[in-house]
């Protein structure tokens, strides 16, 4: 409603009103026209101009008075919303800022100690290091990498038969028709498995946990064989073991082939006597009670994720917030992260475990309550809605191009 055109109709309505009056009176002393003589009142002559006055200039003034009245009750009702909007806007904030408290609480509180890499100059591992707060998603993203890379070389006959189950490739394909037709297929599944496997460990309940969840996505014999290869892998600490897995993974490609198929050969990494005390170049591996490299960082990433997760489904909810409110909030909480923070949130974004942040998200709870007519459904696209990876350096982070699996978010190297 146009307030103003109301208020200067109601303004024009008294003025018009006065004016007649002043008029009328005017023209009544001109035409010497006497409402009384003699001290006495004559009523006839008062009537009429009573009349006229309450009928034409009394009409006038009480249009103008509802109109203004009106306009009192509208704009007060207005201030009332915009104070209920402003008082939820601060409840808004209230929760927002609290979860922002939160998250760094989260992050204060992580820790992380393993060997440093191997001493160049001297060939040896150093001492232990461990890593606290941010450094700690450095490392994992670190161990991320190794994982993925160790995947990736893994020597198998049919890349496009013994990886992918048929309804999870057709699942990752309609994704990647959706998302952008550059993604490769096999890299996304590689960032899958290596993710899955930092995530949970190797050990025996990571690696029953891991086997569950592959189940219905990875051929069977491939993921099995995958799985005690990668748990061959002993923590750095352990000198000779982890100089026999050395050992193993510069063997030459048919080498590395043959040796594993020797010690893989069943599911819980059990080989013959025999065969045990004729392997010569690795025998202590076959040994399956040692702690494994890859021990898993659920209980640092699971909770980290899910506290962020929910804090941008909670802005992204919000029905007291514009959509540029909303970025701004979103920016704000974006700010807190570091470079490996988002680095980490990429990778887990592509993997299964991340995966609702945007390429398969979870609408159950997203559309807007009683929406109004054509009101849009709450956007589902977190990453880039927000941007949450726009300071990432650079185009790409070891081999993984950024803008291949989020070509809508403006990078700020872009910019």
């Amino acid at each position: 409603m146009n307030y103003n055109l109301v208020r200067n109709i109601a303004w024009g309505l008294l003025g018009f009103g006065i004016s007649i009056f002043i008029y009328f009176v005017v023209s009544s002393k001109i035409d010497n026209l006497q409402i009384w003589s003699s001290n006495k009142i004559d009523f006839g002559i008062t009537g009429q101009f009573g009349d006229f006055i309450g009928g034409v200039v009394g009409t006038l003034f009480s249009l103008s008075g509802t109109l203004l009245i009106f306009l009192t009750f509208q704009e007060q009702k207005e201030q009332n919303y915009k104070e209920s909007i402003r008082n939820n806007i601060d409840g808004f904030e209230s929760t927002f800022f609290e979860l922002i408290k939160l998250h760094r609480e989260n992050i204060n509180e992580l820790s992380y100690t393993r060997y440093d890499e191997i001493d160049t100059i001297n060939g040896e591992l150093s001492s232990m290091r461990t890593a606290t707060s941010r450094k700690v998603f450095k490392m994992i993203f670190q161990q991320f990498i190794e994982c993925f890379n160790e995947i990736k070389n893994y020597p198998i006959n049919d890349i496009d038969s013994e990886i992918l189950t048929k309804p999870y490739k057709e699942k990752l394909k309609k994704i990647i028709a959706k998302v952008n037709p550059d993604i490769n297929l096999h890299e996304m599944a590689y960032i899958d498995i290596a993710y899955s496997i930092i995530y949970y460990g190797i050990g025996s309940e990571g690696e029953s946990i891991l086997k569950s969840n592959f189940s219905n996505r990875y051929e069977k014999g491939y993921i099995n064989n995958l799985l005690n290869y990668i748990k061959l892998k002993p923590r750095q600490e352990n000198k000779q073991l982890f100089g026999e897995w050395v050992k193993l993974k510069v063997l030459k490609d048919v080498e590395f082939k043959n040796k594993l198929a020797e010690y893989i050969k069943t599911d819980n990494m059990s080989l013959l006597s025999t065969n045990a005390s004729e392997t010569k170049d690795v025998p202590s591996l076959l040994n399956n009670n040692y702690i494994k490299y890859y021990g898993g960082h659920q209980h640092r990433l699971g909770h980290y994720f899910r506290h962020l997760f929910q804090s941008y489904k909670y802005l992204n909810t919000s029905t007291v917030l514009s959509e540029k409110q909303k970025y701004f909030y979103g920016k704000m909480l974006r700010a807190q992260l570091s470079t490996y923070e988002q680095a980490l949130l990429f990778i887990n974004s592509i993997s299964s475990l991340g995966m609702k942040w945007e390429f398969t998200p979870d609408t159950s709870d997203l559309s807007v309550p009683n929406p109004k007519p054509n009101e849009n459904i709450v956007r589902t696209d977190l990453i880039t809605t927000y941007h949450l990876i726009k300071n990432l350096p650079g185009t790409h982070i070891e081999n993984f191009v950024y803008k291949t699996y989020y070509p809508n978010v403006k990078y700020e190297t872009e910019e």
